[in-house]
């Protein structure tokens, strides 16, 4: 059975993937996204071989989204600014996740037949468990711990209050297909997540069937969690090795990674609990094993390329290690 879709934050890496998989399952797809260069290069691409309408505007305007919601029956919420941005600018963050959720939901419930509510949510909502048995279930304490996942447990607050028929999926930690540009940034999050760290991999396209699938559903007014399952619950260290090789690049020195002295150095992302979420959404298809090798034959001639350059590569990136290189208080 075919709906009519609203998908926000369509050109977003999940956000591409689950307009494909929408448009697969033949439903009739709105996107609704930010008029910027980036979304409209990607808009260009998606729109010579995908057909969908789209919806121009900001999250923060609600006559944009009283347009865009005109006659949909179910909408994706997948727009909202993530870290590192949202901790580097936490008022645009609780703008546009807080604010802009609770605009949507405003114009949703304007809607003569209300419309189901699926809302891309983050296990980092949980906070820190380390020191906890694992896996993390849907029922876990809510315990955030930064700007993102605070406004994060507001939004799932607002979406269960609102009257309408709702779903939140909360995402482990997703996959990139492309080695990030903006090395910087990358870097950052690269060195400041301890090896000994239990992360959930789930690949980006996994999630977006997930999304997808819950569409149409039977269960409303849950929550899951969205992981790779047992093959992609791993360390840190374990990641970036098969991270790296997928790339064609050796893993790092430990020393290079951020030591744990106490429970704060510990990140928000553990294993997860995923048997309800898979037994509804049906949505695993490509555990952290399998993204290795795909990525590997995607890559290639790349990865030969950086395989050549690679003793350049890994001195560049040792250089942006701060456990290697501290900045004095000058530079910072």
């Amino acid at each position: 059975m075919k709906k009519k879709v609203l998908l926000t934050g369509a050109f977003g890496n999940v956000g591409q993937n689950t307009l494909k998989q929408l448009l697969m399952r033949e439903h009739e797809v709105s996107c609704f996204d930010l008029p910027n260069p980036s979304n409209k290069k990607i808009f260009k691409k998606l729109s010579k071989k995908l057909q969908f309408t789209m919806h121009w505007g900001n999250i923060l305007n609600k006559d944009d989204l009283k347009k865009a919601v005109e006659g949909v029956e179910c909408i994706i919420h997948l727009a909202a600014i993530i870290p590192p941005l949202s901790e580097l600018n936490p008022e645009l963050a609780r703008k546009v996740n807080v604010e802009g959720t609770q605009n949507l939901i405003e114009a949703a419930k304007t809607l003569p037949d209300t419309p189901r509510f699926i809302m891309a949510s983050s296990a980092s909502v949980h906070g820190v468990t380390m020191h906890l048995e694992p896996p993390v279930t849907a029922d876990s304490p809510l315990n955030p711990s930064d700007h993102y996942s605070t406004t994060k447990v507001e939004c799932e607050k607002m979406v269960k209050a609102s009257g309408l028929p709702w779903l939140v999926l909360r995402l482990g930690a997703v996959s990139v297909d492309k080695m990030p540009f903006k090395l910087e940034g990358f870097a950052d999050l690269l060195f400041s997540v301890p090896l000994e760290q239990r992360a959930e991999f789930v690949a980006s396209n996994d999630c977006a069937i997930a999304f997808a699938n819950a569409v149409m559903i039977d269960k409303i007014d849950k929550v899951f969690l969205i992981g790779g399952g047992v093959e992609s619950q791993l360390y840190q260290g374990d990641f970036l090795a098969g991270f790296f090789d997928a790339f064609g690049l050796k893993m790092l020195p430990e020393k290079a990674f951020k030591p744990v002295k106490t429970k704060d150095d510990w990140l928000y992302v553990d294993w997860m609990d995923t048997k309800e979420s898979q037994e509804n959404l049906k949505y695993l298809t490509e555990p952290f094993p399998l993204y290795v090798d795909r990525m590997k034959k995607n890559h290639k001639l790349r990865r030969i390329g950086i395989k050549i350059i690679s003793p350049l590569a890994k001195r560049f990136l040792l250089r942006m290690s701060p456990y290697l290189h501290p900045k004095t208080k000058k530079e910072e």
